[in-house]
């Protein structure tokens, strides 16, 4: 039986444009949808970033976002550090949604309370300084918790 070479021809094309496509995708072009006689061979999936959570200050809801993006942030226990120092936020309500957090900086903010990282026990470095107004008895309690470095302000250790 005679072979068809046409469809020789074709498997040819198709495996060189596979092969096409993986190599522009490694190149920096992920983001195309590669086509073959209008038909999709290859659609990139959209990474869907985390957003189930619900920070009410401003400056710490924007410093999280920035945080999300840049790490590619699909699931709260994705999120382990956080930097967000003289960034002018005053309350952390909504931090305790991220669970897996082990790093953040928190110097030169507002803050008066921090009670929300005392349910974060994945805690090892916490920097809480140039905050004037903290409250130390929540700062002392949290340096007892963490199993690593807090570093509180200056009025704390007094």
């Amino acid at each position: 039986m005679p072979r068809h070479p046409m469809k020789h021809y074709s498997l040819t094309i198709l495996l060189t444009l596979t092969f096409l496509g993986l190599t522009l995708g490694l190149a920096g072009c992920e983001g195309y949808t590669y086509t073959l006689n209008q038909q999709p061979v290859f659609a990139p999936t959209e990474t869907k970033l985390f957003s189930n959570y619900d920070i009410s200050d401003p400056a710490l809801k924007s410093c999280t976002e920035q945080a999300i993006f840049d790490q590619t942030v699909t699931r709260a226990n994705q999120l382990t550090q956080l930097n967000c120092s003289n960034a002018g936020i005053s309350e952390l309500k909504g931090l305790e949604t991220f669970t897996d957090l082990t790093h953040i900086n928190l110097s030169g903010n507002r803050l008066v309370q921090i009670k929300p990282l005392l349910f974060l026990s994945q805690l090892q470095m916490v920097s809480l300084e140039t905050n004037k107004h903290l409250d130390c008895s929540d700062g002392r309690q949290l340096v007892n918790q963490v199993n690593g470095s807090v570093k509180l302000p200056s009025h704390c250790s007094r």
